[in-house]
């Protein structure tokens, strides 16, 4: 049995028989670009266009959470424990779908369903993050991510006369932060399919 350890950014020594698995698990590493790419795209379009009308930046809100929940499920499949990921990866494309479906809806409830989306997301993130800190490359990231993701939703929740510009913001450097994260990770995917 040969170890190879050419798989190490993600902790893994692998022999013979485990190759095809990195490399059927890392093929998909420019999907996880993609989508990182698309989710900076999105961050950056809620940070420039904040003066846009509501509807429209209502509409832009639903499709980064849209995005950012299929990049979860998209995703899932990197970790042993994929339920967290699946999960979380449906919390934002309900809350998405929300959003979406009633785009005339208050400023006060929009940010009150953000801020219970932003909570329950951040909490399955943190969890993820601390079940999975052996395995999951840079997990202090995902854990800091997740604790910030719930301290603007309680804020969100704390001060519901809060606009949805102040939201569009946080929102837009999350997804700024976890697309760089996903690109960073695509990046190590694909060395590791390289190697493989």
């Amino acid at each position: 049995m040969v170890t190879n350890p050419s798989f190490k950014p993600f902790g893994l020594g692998t022999t013979d028989g485990m190759r095809e698995t990195v490399r059927r698990v890392t093929g998909r590493w420019w999907l996880v670009t993609l989508f990182g790419v698309a989710t900076v795209v999105l961050g950056v379009l809620l940070l420039v266009h904040l003066a846009t009308a509501v509807g429209a930046l209502a509409i832009l809100v639903a499709i980064a959470l849209i995005v950012d929940g299929i990049d979860e499920l998209v995703t899932a499949d990197r970790q042993r424990r994929r339920w967290a990921a699946y999960a979380l990866g449906a919390v934002w494309i309900v809350i998405g779908v929300i959003a979406l479906v009633w785009p005339g809806i208050t400023l006060l409830a929009l940010a009150v369903t953000i801020g219970i989306g932003l909570i329950v997301g951040g909490i399955m993130q943190v969890m993820m993050a601390v079940s999975m800190r052996a395995e999951l490359p840079m997990w202090g990231l995902w854990l800091a991510l997740g604790i910030v993701t719930v301290i603007i939703g309680v804020l969100a929740l704390a001060w519901p006369g809060i606009t949805i510009l102040t939201l569009a913001i946080w929102l837009g450097i999350i997804l700024v932060v976890r697309g760089f994260g996903a690109v960073w990770f695509s990046l190590m995917l694909r060395r590791a399919h390289q190697l493989a």
